[in-house]
């Protein structure tokens, strides 16, 4: 039979009924006690049960909060109800003594071991409560714990220590209890101190125990100064007692349980706490009050107060040379950011945004002084054959030694920049002959270098701009398009060359390079939207998927796909292009997903030739797939026959750790390639595309027909799913149902839209994307 707590037990866990009586009681014992209600014989009898009570209450309420705990959490707060359960042990001998026997509890005894265990198992509890901290925060915790401890000894020494201490008794053993009681209350208060300031959590449960840890200390002070004064009367300490223990009961249903996985509260410096400096007021009042009483200090009372003092100057020193270290930490870091934000960050050479605020400079000097300045753009030829074959390392490598010779040969005044990847500027002021120092920068990096132990030979076209004396001031951006133009003229022109840049100047690179830069600004700035094509079922009509297609509007006018897409592969950005579409895909299914849409379709993304023999590709993938929670089979990756034939082992590869991962492979512009059944053997596909040059004729070319028939029979049997490309027509519509093709795309189907535009097809009982009637003329041919 399962163990089940007794009734009693139950209501401590049912945290507002629990709360509730808890509190009524303690008010009520209170007030019975203030009111002295029975007399004598009922104040004994409610002020030694109520304390019986409660210390009970709080040892059975805090060990249930450590079972919900772990770790040195868990350790604490099972410290606390030990020490709670002995103060009620003892608190029951003296019940027993005083209300069953009619006497007092002999002194010292065994009660007085259980009282004392409390202020043991309290400081047990807040020494394992956890909270981390620097080496540095820790000793400044061990000053402020310094210092709280000696205000707090002061404190205590002028009231209720010195007290009992000159009051003495024969009993030695008597003398050390009775000084033990206010002592521990002395420890136990200052470590509460200390915890309360620096813990950030959990603060409504620290605070009441901290009040609760009060209270008791204080009736405890009180009950030993009244009885070594011979004053004792019972009220004020009962009181103490009975509300320090009810809020160490209330304190567990104040805490919060942290979750499986939530990271543990962190202390930081930025709020530093008030806490440590109040036990230093209360010392400064208690001794101004004993002054001003005719008090005159005592030698333990000058030692406590010169001890404090000592404290705090340590504290404040330690705090002015921490400020310094600060101080010149920040600076430190705020030169480190100045030269980062104008530094190439791999060769230490002047970035973009420096060379760029130089050349406007150097244009508004000669815009005033009619200073001459030439802009020389360097770009290094076959620098990406270097990271392919020795890998992105020996690139880097090979850059820095590149800039390490381009300063070496330049005059001190001149500036010298890396405006990314492997492109260099040098801004030539104050003289010299720019052509002279366009070969002398071409014959310096014509000396081969040592990479990794390796000889690398590589060259640089140089393009220049110079602005003489007469000419008409242009801007910055002017000024390096020009350079930018003469050095992709010196590339076609065979590479290992510079030109000089001449006004109508003007190559097809230029305009690949200028659409470049627009988009990868675009890319950057996730202007490059997507639009959905859906891919339907021919026989029903239904909504089979979608193809994700990548957008781009450049001011009022849309760029075409077939523009920017090709740039983007001639350029090298077709890679970012593709995993931003790759990303947004998924995040769009993800959308669809959380608003409670279909599951049973799929998002169809291209993959580039350069993708498809990338290892790094399918992390890529994964990677994307888990940042949004998207299901594997819900992704399709369509593959060209072009990208197998770059290099079929690599794509291979590549493509079977996809199968791994769950994303299905389709083989897209099917019929056009070169080597389609070597390829189709060899790839793990789930499905193909008939490419739209053998659709386009369906309706009126019964060749078109029977190599469409043959191309939808092949797949079928092959086990892949087929999908016909570019259908247009209803007549197209109709034959590759008679066909037997299972799945279509096109602008008949569907145009491509945004997401927003299929919100309709992709909830729940929607609509299908095509009507799945047939023409009578379809219907009896089927027949």
């Amino acid at each position: 039979m399962p163990y089940r707590l007794p009734s009693g037990l139950l209501l401590l866990t049912r945290p507002r009924a629990a709360v509730a009586v808890l509190a009524a009681a303690m008010v009520a014992t209170v007030a019975a006690l203030t009111a002295r209600t029975g007399g004598q014989r009922g104040v004994a009898m409610v002020s030694n049960l109520g304390e019986l009570f409660f210390a009970g209450a709080a040892a059975v309420s805090i060990a249930l909060l450590a079972r919900r705990t772990t770790g040195r959490e868990r350790a604490s707060w099972s410290a606390l109800a030990a020490g709670c359960a002995a103060w009620a042990a003892g608190q029951g001998a003296w019940s027993w003594y005083e209300l069953r026997l009619g006497r007092e509890l002999p002194f010292p005894s065994l009660g007085d071991v259980g009282f004392l265990l409390f202020p043991v198992g309290a400081c047990v509890a807040l020494w394992l409560l956890p909270a981390r901290a620097s080496q540095a925060e820790r000793g400044r915790r061990l000053l402020d714990s310094l210092t709280v401890t000696a205000a707090l000894s002061l404190v205590w020494w002028s009231t209720a220590l010195g007290a009992v201490a000159r009051a003495g008794a024969a009993d030695p053993l008597a003398l050390t209890v009775s000084l033990a009681y206010p002592a521990s209350d002395l420890v136990v208060l200052a470590l509460t101190v200390i915890v309360m300031s620096r813990s950030c959590d959990q603060r409504r449960t620290l605070s009441l125990f901290g009040l609760g840890i009060g209270a008791i200390a204080l009736a405890d002070s009180v009950f030993a100064y009244q009885t070594a004064l011979g004053t004792y009367g019972g009220t004020l300490a009962d009181v103490g007692w009975v509300v320090g223990f009810g809020l160490l009961a209330l304190a567990p249903f104040a805490h919060t349980t942290q979750t499986a996985g939530e990271p543990a509260a962190r202390v930081t410096d930025r709020a530093p706490s008030p806490l440590p400096y109040l036990p230093l007021l209360a010392a400064g009042a208690v001794v101004t009050l004993q002054l001003g009483r005719g008090h005159r200090p005592s030698t333990v009372e000058l030692a406590l107060a010169g001890l404090t003092a000592a404290f705090v100057l340590v504290r404040q020193h330690v705090v002015m040379r921490e400020n310094g270290r600060l101080l010149a930490a920040l600076s430190h870091s705020e030169a480190q950011l100045r030269h980062q934000a104008f530094h190439d960050g791999l060769t230490g050479l002047a970035n973009r945004a420096l060379f760029h605020d130089r050349v406007v400079h150097a244009l508004d000097l000669h815009r005033r002084d009619r200073r001459s300045l030439a802009v020389l753009f360097c770009d290094l030829d076959d620098f990406k054959l270097v990271n392919d074959t020795l890998g992105h390392q020996a690139g880097d490598e090979l850059l820095v030694r590149v800039a390490e010779r381009l300063r070496g040969s330049l005059r001190a005044g001149d500036t010298l920049a890396r405006l990314g990847g492997d492109e260099f500027a040098v801004l030539l002021e104050d003289g010299g002959d720019p052509l002279v120092v366009a070969e002398h920068v071409i014959g310096v990096l014509g000396t081969p270098f040592r990479v990794g132990g390796t000889p690398v030979q590589t060259g640089v076209s140089v393009g220049l701009a110079a602005v003489d004396r007469s000419a008409e001031t242009p801007t910055a951006d002017e000024l390096l398009a020009h350079a930018d133009t003469a050095m992709y003229a010196a590339k076609r022109t065979g590479k290992g060359r510079f030109c000089v840049f001449v006004p109508g100047m003007e190559l097809e690179e230029v305009t690949d390079e200028g659409i470049r830069r627009r988009l990868a600004a675009a890319i950057a700035e996730r202007r490059v939207t997507l639009a959905f094509q859906p891919i339907t079922d021919l026989a029903t009509g239904a909504l089979a998927g979608f193809e994700a297609l990548a957008r781009w509007r450049e001011g009022q006018s849309d760029v075409p796909p077939d523009v920017f897409v090709a740039a983007a592969e001639r350029t090298g950005l077709i890679d970012e292009l593709t995993q931003l579409v790759l990303d947004d895909a998924c995040a769009q299914l993800s959308a669809w997903d959380r608003a409670g849409a279909r599951r049973d379709f799929t998002v169809a993304v291209n993959v580039p030739p350069s993708r498809i023999v990338d290892k790094g590709f399918p992390e890529q993938v994964r990677a994307a797939l888990d940042r949004h929670g998207v299901a594997p089979e819900r992704l399709v990756l369509e593959i060209t026959e072009s990208g197998l034939l770059t290099d079929l082992e690599s794509a291979r590869r590549v493509t079977a750790r996809l199968n791994e991962l769950g994303v299905e492979l389709s083989l897209d512009d099917f019929g056009t390639g070169y080597s389609s059944l070597t390829h189709l053997s060899q790839i793990p596909l789930r499905s193909l595309k008939i490419d739209r040059a053998f659709v386009e004729h369906l309706g009126d070319d019964e060749t078109q027909v029977r190599f469409a028939q043959a191309l939808v029979r092949f797949g079928t049997h092959l086990g892949l799913e087929v999908i016909a490309e570019g259908v247009e027509g209803a007549e197209q519509l109709e034959a590759l149902r008679d066909l037997g093709c299972p799945r279509g795309q096109g602008y008949l189907l569907g145009r491509p839209a945004p997401a927003d535009a299929w919100g309709a097809q992709v909830l729940p009982r929607a609509a299908p994307v095509v009507p799945s009637q047939r023409s009578p003329r379809t219907a009896a041919r089927r027949a």
